[in-house]
């Protein structure tokens, strides 16, 4: 292995226990054989790897990697491996490489990410039945909704107009929407989509009816294709449409049944999203956090000043639980 691979390696192998009351201090234990126990068969500087944890280790192996250390010597290698990593790691500790600050810095990212995984993910948070039903209640419109229907449109008050620029939409291709977008700015009498290009955006044949009229409802049922122009310009109470379908979305009829696993899955998540607040703040209460804000407001970010060399290891961040979900 190359150096450049041998510190990314993940430092999983770090045990640490708190060093009085002194926060942000640890002594920590690097060596291999955490207590001492088991039947030796490689030592190296008051160390050394035990008979059961390689018997271990070639269990954990399938059946195809176990095939390569069945001698003696094929084993002999695998332990030096082994040794060779631990002496590496020796040496650097000896070197004072421990306190060093981006070993440092991956160590607590390792940490925490350890701790989220315990507080969050190995803790059960069974969700109830009753809770589940609720939200389904809340969030029926999510998963029970008729079909909808996109139009784009030209309006327009003048029949003979209206005709008009039916005759150019019809001229162009049917997926040119481009060109009908043109024919909406030239031509469109109707401020709420005229910004839109004429989109009418997603509706029911129901929300059709209510807001454009039920002409317009009646119409968009009778075109089956992208791109589809209604024969002529359909007429309602306020004038006269150009209709252009852009898309359609089939009925959703789901039942509880059907997405209970989906809905278990979203209220996992903002439990855990709701412990991981608790345990922030639990966190900053009893570490007594504070911000001055004075001090922060006379910090400088100078958007225009180029970027300068970094000095030191990049800093951890934790986003919100609002923010970003936590890592799974």
């Amino acid at each position: 292995m190359t150096a450049r691979a041998l510190l990314a390696l993940p430092l999983f192998a770090l045990t640490l226990a708190s060093c009085g009351d002194k926060p942000g201090f640890a002594q920590v234990n690097f060596r291999h054989n955490k207590d001492g126990k088991g039947t030796k068969v490689a030592s190296f500087g008051g160390d050394f790897i035990a008979a059961e944890e390689l018997k271990q280790r070639f269990a954990e192996m399938s059946q195809y990697a176990r095939a390569r250390y069945q001698t003696v010597e094929q084993r002999k290698e695998f332990v030096e491996g082994m040794v060779r990593f631990e002496l590496l790691a020796q040496e650097a500790v000896r070197r004072g490489m421990a306190n060093d600050p981006e070993v440092v810095e991956q160590a607590k990212r390792v940490m925490v990410q350890q701790l989220l995984r315990k507080e969050l993910e190995e803790k059960p948070t069974p969700v109830p039945e009753a809770e589940v039903s609720r939200y389904y209640e809340k969030h029926r419109a999510d998963y029970v909704k008729p079909e909808m229907v996109r139009l784009a449109h030209v309006f327009l008050t003048d029949k003979d107009k209206a005709a008009q620029v039916l005759e150019k939409a019809k001229a162009l291709q049917p997926m040119d929407y481009q060109g009908f977008a043109q024919l909406v700015r030239e031509h469109s009498e109707e401020a709420r989509t005229k910004p839109l290009e004429g989109d009418m955006r997603f509706l029911s044949l129901e929300e059709l009816s209510s807001q454009y009229g039920p002409e317009v409802a009646q119409a968009a049922q009778k075109l089956t294709q992208v791109g589809q122009l209604a024969e002529e310009p359909v007429q309602t109470s306020k004038g006269f449409h150009v209709l252009k379908l852009q898309g359609r979305q089939a009925a959703l009829n789901l039942s509880l049944e059907q997405v209970r696993t989906q809905v278990q899955q979203i209220l996992l998540h903002e439990r855990k999203m709701q412990n991981y607040q608790a345990l922030l703040d639990s966190l900053k209460k009893s570490q007594g956090y504070q911000v001055d804000e004075q001090a922060l407001s006379r910090i400088e970010v100078d958007l225009k000043a180029p970027a300068v060399e970094a000095k030191g290891p990049q800093v951890g961040f934790v986003p919100a639980p609002n923010q970003a979900a936590v890592a799974q």
